[in-house]
């Protein structure tokens, strides 16, 4: 498809989207995609709201992610972020996951990526700050290609120190493995993993083995199901193709 096509259908999803937004009709759309969190104190409803809120899903499309899957339904999760009110929301309850999981075992830090993910962290380390004391360690991430680096400032984790990998969202789980493995390279200890949403509808091993290894946090699971683009259902009927990056704010 042209670009100047492809910019068009765009277009047109985003005007469908603002439209979907100011009606009646979003409620029941997001809430067939919402399901509960494990470990988490915000409600179904509580997420509906903040999807509403930031207008951060969109249905019934064909986007590319980060991983390459295919998928109809895409959660963008910076439109989340643009709203302080709704990252203290999400953090505050990872705070309190936190204050009970780790009662116990007492945790150093965070490690997150430089991305939307960091405003998590930070806000986390700002409500534990008088009983934990904690701090954020920050590992690369390009807005070109969606990947996190590796890299970490030296000292940053100190052998033995037990920190928590938190990421904004996981597909495949792939991320927040890799940022666990940023904390055991750098001889820190990996204690669990934080995110605010899991987005693999159980397709995905990976996913269910980090759950069955680590205390993991979500603060919700949304019903995204994706698919290779070899199989995927929308290129065979021809849907125009969108890539993570290029999906707006609405």
């Amino acid at each position: 498809m042209l670009v100047g096509t492809i910019e068009q259908a765009l277009a047109e999803v985003v005007d469908r989207h603002r439209v979907l937004y100011e009606g009646r009709t979003i409620d029941a759309k997001l809430r067939a995609i919402i399901r509960a969190g494990a470990h988490t104190n915000v409600t179904e409803d509580e997420v509906l709201h903040i999807l509403r809120r930031s207008r951060a899903v969109f249905f019934d499309t064909h986007v590319e992610v980060v991983s390459g899957h295919h998928t109809a339904t895409y959660l963008r999760f910076e439109s989340i972020a643009r709203f302080p009110e709704l990252i203290r929301q999400v953090a505050g309850d990872m705070a309190g996951w936190i204050r009970r999981a780790f009662q116990h075992h007492s945790i150093t830090g965070l490690v997150a990526t430089s991305s939307a993910a960091e405003l998590l962290a930070q806000e986390i380390v700002d409500v534990l700050h008088d009983t934990m004391g904690l701090r954020v360690a920050l590992t690369p991430y390009s807005c070109e290609t969606g990947r996190i680096g590796t890299d970490i400032n030296v000292g940053a984790i100190k052998a033995g120190e037990r920190f928590l990998a938190i990421n904004d969202v996981t597909t495949r789980g792939n991320c927040v493995s890799k940022l666990g493995k940023v904390i055991t390279d750098n001889g820190g200890l990996s204690a669990g993993m934080m995110v605010f949403a899991r987005r693999d509808s159980g397709q995905f091993p990976l996913m269910n083995e980090l759950i069955a290894r680590y205390p993991f946090y979500y603060t919700t699971d949304l019903d995204m199901p994706q698919w290779e683009p070899a199989h995927c259902p929308l290129c065979s009927a021809r849907r125009p193709l969108f890539s993570w990056k290029d999906m707006p704010a609405l």
